[in-house]
């Protein structure tokens, strides 16, 4: 709004008047509540009748006239100052943030589409960290059930062949001796290679980040040199039962002799040396076979402890890279978006869980004011709907014509 739509000349006129009109109005309220005092007190002095009651309607209708005539006289003056407080609010207004259209909220509109990228690619990052992390402790298990699966496998296998060499020995008798210290002599200390490729397809639990490629990359460098390593454990375990057999090879002859010789003389000591020699001889393969469990369990701690320190070092990594300190620019707020009918009442039910019960009916009646006056329409409707319940009562409201 212009100044020059208001006139100095015009606001000195009616400031002028202001004096002669506020005294008029003045004057005329004070007729008008004298009369209608007068009236009352003869209503409260004698009561109603219908010669009272048409002189009460025909002051009311006075009453609305002179409404009528002291807004007429007040009308320029209060239109003045509405002008002139709409010029100064119309100044505020243009450069209201609040204001659609207005550069201020064109600025403000343009900050929060930047904080709201800012936001996106914050969530994105924060995404991404979460995915590379899934994957990055999906890899540490899947390294861990492989070298487990490989382990257990090997030992299982050197376990096998070291009782084979075992049985050889403790079932030796001297009708087969010069033939089993032949075949411990004999007896291979190499590890199979086609034993080892076969780790290649051990069984895993499923996964769900790892592509394919990336299992068998890790496979590949989990199985890299692992032959060598495997082979080298594999042949000194054989060749140190081989020599400890061996070294009981004279022994074991002499001893077998003896128990031969005692035969032909008492059966029953006879049978109870071979029995006894049985028993040793198995013990020993038994604790060759337990130091071999043990050595595997060894490996599996090993394993399980390399497998917390790489999920406990990715998890901290996690950590690091999904939380940030809020941006100071940017304030997050959720806002609800009701999609369907049903939803405005999951809202009321959570609103009336909340803080509607704890209202007072005051307090309630003003917030619920347009659904009472939908209810109330029905109930004075053609048609008269009303709601049956011991909560809620109709009162007529009667008003003279």
């Amino acid at each position: 709004m212009s100044t020059e739509l208001i006139k100095t000349e015009e606001v000195a006129n009616i400031v002028t008047s202001f004096p002669a009109i506020m005294a008029k109005n003045s004057k005329s309220l004070e007729s008008c509540t004298n009369a209608g005092k007068t009236i009352l007190d003869t209503i409260e002095a004698e009561g109603m009748n219908e010669q009272i009651d048409q002189s009460v309607a025909e002051y009311l209708g006075k009453v609305s006239t002179l409404i009528s005539n002291m807004q007429a006289r007040r009308q320029p003056i209060t239109q003045l100052f509405d002008r002139i407080r709409s010029f100064f609010t119309s100044q505020e207004k243009s450069i209201d943030s609040k204001i659609q259209g207005t550069i201020p909220a064109l600025l403000v509109a343009k900050r929060n589409e930047y904080a709201a990228l800012k936001h996106r690619q914050e969530q994105e990052r924060k995404r991404e960290a979460e995915r590379l992390a899934n994957i990055e402790r999906e890899r540490v298990y899947y390294q861990s059930q492989i070298e487990e699966a490989v382990s257990r496998s090997f030992n299982t296998y050197l376990t096998s062949r070291l009782s084979e060499l075992a049985s050889i020995f403790t079932s030796m008798s001297l009708a087969t001796y010069g033939r089993d210290t032949n075949r411990i002599l004999l007896f291979s200390t190499e590890y199979p290679k086609s034993q080892f490729d076969a780790l290649s397809s051990v069984q895993t639990s499923p996964t769900y980040y790892l592509t394919p490629e990336a299992k068998r990359t890790i496979s590949t460098s989990v199985l890299s040199g692992k032959y060598e390593q495997l082979a080298a454990t594999f042949t000194s375990r054989v060749k140190e039962a081989k020599q400890n057999y061996s070294d009981q090879f004279v022994s074991k002859q002499r001893e077998l002799e003896e128990i031969e010789e005692l035969r032909k003389t008492n059966e029953q000591a006879a049978l109870q040396a071979e029995q006894d020699r049985i028993k040793r001889e198995q013990e020993q393969a038994a604790a060759s076979a337990a130091e071999v469990q043990r050595n595997q369990e060894v490996e599996r701690q090993r394993i399980a402890t390399q497998e917390k320190t790489q999920t406990m070092q990715s998890l901290f990594a996690t950590a690091a890279a999904t939380v940030s300190a809020p941006p100071a620019n940017a304030k997050i707020k959720e806002k609800i978006k009701v999609l369907h009918t049903a939803g405005f009442l999951e809202v009321y039910q959570m609103w009336w869980t909340g803080e509607g019960q704890s209202l007072t009916i005051e307090e309630l009646e003003k917030i619920h004011k347009k659904m009472i006056t939908y209810c109330e329409k029905q109930a004075n409707s053609k048609d008269p709907q009303h709601i049956s319940s011991t909560f809620i009562r109709y009162d007529e409201e009667i008003k003279a014509k």
